[in-house]
């Protein structure tokens, strides 16, 4: 859903497992997850220099306008095909839930989680990480 009068702060979130001597590949094989973005150690990076360790993605599609609990629905929804399988690769490796939201300047909603999105990504083992940020008005772009 595209909020076209955002009342919420502008947000994404991704989960993400980046260890040493992680192969990417059987996290897609063990998991039965297709990835977002998957880089394997040592592959250049945009700036050039070699990725120091392998990292595994999946992403929100949802637009920045919406609420941080639908990303991570919608997150919450692509694992559960393969729950046991996620949960299980979990008990075994640190793999994070990044969310990343605007700080709120007061006029916006509130960015929260409803108890039932806490007890699922808790019951699949996931750590839980915030990013606040705030970019100035003159700056934001016009299409998120």
């Amino acid at each position: 859903m595209k909020y076209n009068n955002p009342s919420f702060p502008r947000s994404w979130a991704l989960i993400a497992v980046s260890e040493p001597g992680l192969d990417v590949h059987e996290v897609t094989r063990s998991t039965g997850i297709r990835p977002d973005l998957s880089v394997n150690k040592g592959v250049p990076s945009i700036s050039g220099n070699p990725i120091a360790s392998p990292l595994w993605q999946i992403h929100s599609k949802k637009d920045a306008s919406s609420p941080i609990e639908e990303h991570i629905r919608e997150l919450l929804e692509r694992i559960a095909p393969h729950r046991k399988e996620f949960q299980s690769f979990c008990e075994k490796h640190n793999v994070v839930l990044y969310c990343s939201i605007e700080f709120n300047n007061g006029s916006l909603e509130e960015a929260s989680l409803s108890s039932k999105t806490l007890l699922l990504i808790g019951n699949l083992g996931l750590k839980l990480s915030f990013h606040a940020w705030q970019i100035q008005e003159k700056r934001r772009r016009s299409e998120d």
